[in-house]
Parts: C-alpha cells; sequence; structure tokens
C-alpha cells in the first residue's frame, strides 16, 4: 500500500512478512550462466564454507545459448528439480529467479521477480503466502514496483559494472546504497537489502556498515571455481561484522 512518508514524498509501506532478519542469510549465491548443473560438488563447497542460500537463475538466451536443443522451460524444471534435492538435504535456503512455475513445482522457498517479469501482485496471488519474495530494484522509485505486496528483501544494485547480467542500470557504488537506505528509513521503510552486481570480498564491511544488510554474489565466486578460500573470503568478513556489531 502506498503512504506520505516523513519528508511528504509518496512512499510505500511495505507489509511485514514472517521472515525475520535475524533469519535471513548475509550472502546469497546466484548460479552463474554458465553454471555447470551436471556436477554439484560446488554447492557443497558452498555450503562447507558458510554460504546457504542459493537463487537459480537461468535465462531463456543462455539457455538457448548453451543447450540449442533443449526446451527452456523443461530445463528450468529439471534443474530446479536437482537442485532442490541436494539444497534440502544440505539445509540450504533455494530460491528461483523470475519462473512462478518453476519456483512452485520445485517447492522452493521463493522467488526473485525484476522490474520487467510479471507484476508483483500477480506473482504474490499465485504464490504460498509462507515463501519468500525477493525483488529488483536500482533506486527507490523502482522499490514502489513492489509497494502492494509483502517483500522479504530487495536486491539492489548494480554496485559496479558486472560481466554476469547484461542491460545494467546505473551504477550505485557504495554512496549510492547509504543514500538508498537513508530514503528508505526516512519513509519508515525496513525492508533488508542485498547488494548486488560485482561485489567482492573487500566491499562487504563497507556495504555493510553503509546499511546494506546483505549481499548477493555470483561471478566473484563462480569466477573461481567456487574455491574454498574464495568464499571464504566473503564468509570471513560477514563474521568480522557480525562479531564487532554482535548480532
Amino acid at each position: 500500500m502506498l503512504s506520505k512518508g516523513k519528508s511528504g514524498v509518496l512512499a510505500c509501506t511495505f507489509l511485514k512478512v514472517y521472515f525475520v532478519y535475524m533469519e535471513l542469510a548475509r550472502i546469497q549465491y546466484i548460479t552463474h550462466p554458465d553454471e555447470d548443473f551436471n556436477e554439484l560438488s560446488w554447492v557443497h563447497r558452498l555450503h562447507e564454507n558458510g554460504i546457504n542460500w542459493i537463487q537459480l537463475r537461468l535465462k531463456e538466451e543462455d539457455v538457448v545459448r548453451r543447450f540449442p536443443d533443449k526446451h527452456y522451460l523443461a530445463y528450468f524444471h529439471e534443474v530446479a528439480d536437482k537442485m532442490r534435492l541436494i539444497t534440502n538435504a544440505l539445509g540450504i535456503t533455494f530460491t528461483v529467479n523470475d519462473e512462478l512455475e518453476v519456483a512452485s513445482f520445485s517447492n522452493a522457498d521463493g522467488i526473485h521477480i525484476g522490474q520487467e517479469d510479471a507484476t508483483p501482485e500477480f506473482i504474490y496471488g499465485r504464490l504460498n503466502h509462507s515463501k519468500m519474495i525477493g525483488g529488483t530494484a536500482n533506486s527507490f522509485a523502482e522499490m514502489l514496483h513492489f509497494s502492494k505486496i509483502p517483500m522479504t528483501y530487495f536486491g539492489v544494485g548494480p554496485l559496479r559494472v558486472t560481466s554476469t547480467k547484461s542491460n545494467l542500470k546505473p551504477v550505485l557504488g557504495t554512496s549510492g546504497y547509504a543514500a538508498l537506505i537513508h530514503t528508505m528509513k526516512s519513509e519508515g521503510i525496513d525492508t533488508p537489502v542485498f547488494a548486488i552486481g560485482g561485489v567482492v570480498p573487500t566491499d562487504v564491511l563497507s556495504l555493510l556498515n553503509a546499511g546494506v544488510y546483505g549481499i548477493a554474489v555470483s561471478g566473484a565466486i563462480f569466477q573461481e571455481q567456487h574455491s574454498s578460500e574464495v568464499i571464504q573470503l566473503f564468509t570471513h568478513e560477514i563474521e568480522r561484522y557480525e562479531l564487532t556489531n554482535r548480532r
């Protein structure tokens, strides 16, 4: 629902959801366009080194590029079912990007939707209301796109230019996140924000100190073959922040 914020700007009152901040992991791994879903030892490495949330992102253009003989949606279902099995076994949160049908049939823990996807109200009306709902935004104005449904979190970015995603919106930088969080607070909105887009380990502390709740990572881990050393660079920065701030 929409309401007037403290500044008088038309803002949104985001409904509360049952996911409390304390229950949200601070890092989510978003699968890379060239991810290998036949050999899943990388899922175990993520889990063993402290990443316990995976978002399955499969874009049709990437599937067609890699597997021209495969049917996109059928392949998405196949991969989602496989990922749901292993994430269930390991106790990893599993969410699906964009495709409501895939999220529902795989019994994913939630869905992430973009600005150009089906309307948030349509998605929410057909989703089990115990599920997580994340949304992509580049600005406070884009957050208003989701104002009529209860959001679990926002994936906001990009932090910097990245090759993982095409058609990037304006780069935010750490100062952009700080300004966005300030605007959200002034409007009484406390939905968790995850920084996305070119995040590297040395960014983590500055982003969290700017008010971001967590980070979403893809290329920085994928390009290093999901190595334990690189994963730990991220998770150790989260641990440093939480120890300092006594989460």
